[in-house]
């Protein structure tokens, strides 16, 4: 039984090893953890970029999803996750943007650390509130977060579900009606 489990772990072993050769042929080395990317970059989400031809996702934080509505500081219904994109858009401003891979998410996805110039685009969405840390992941920009948050910069001007949270509630009504999975 175990000599079956080690033959079996080694194939698995064998297994992640190609997959791993076959990424860097792919994708190149640069897009494996630690390595660098740049070029023109179109923002997706508040969160999310494609930088030259790569899907990349904002490292430790976490913005609001696309239909995601909050309340302003009036109690004002309005759309948050379009808020954040265009904030998102804004600090690019139309410059190269440059990324350090952290990791790769279970989409395949660059989780990265990204510049626009010498902006540090992860950091600026936390510290002009139009994302949270994202605590799960990492605690890099909690102390952005608490800045933004006690300055009622962006998100917290009013009342909003972390992104986080409005997926899974999404995610439950979903799955009573029987029907997809919402942004993620």
């Amino acid at each position: 039984m175990i000599r079956r489990w080690l033959r079996s772990s080694r194939r698995l072993v064998d297994l992640l090893v190609l997959a791993m050769l076959v990424m860097m042929a792919a994708y190149g080395a640069s897009l494996l953890p630690g390595g660098e990317f740049g070029g023109t970059a179109k923002v997706i989400d508040g969160d999310s970029l494609m930088v030259a031809g790569t899907e990349v996702r904002l490292y430790g934080i976490d913005a609001p999803e696309g239909r995601q509505v909050c309340a302003d500081k009036t109690g004002s219904a309005y759309k948050c996750g379009r808020e954040a994109t265009r904030a998102l858009r804004r600090l690019i401003a139309g410059r190269e943007v440059t990324c350090e891979v952290e990791t790769l998410d279970r989409y395949g996805r660059s989780v990265s650390l990204c510049r626009a110039g010498d902006v540090n685009l992860n950091r600026e969405m936390v510290a002009s509130g139009w994302a949270v840390a994202y605590r799960s992941h990492a605690h890099d920009f909690a102390d952005a977060e608490e800045t933004a948050r006690m300055a009622r910069k962006g998100l917290w001007q009013g009342l909003f579900d972390r992104p986080s949270d409005w997926r899974r509630t999404k995610a439950a009504a979903a799955d009573a009606a029987g029907a997809g999975t919402p942004d993620d």
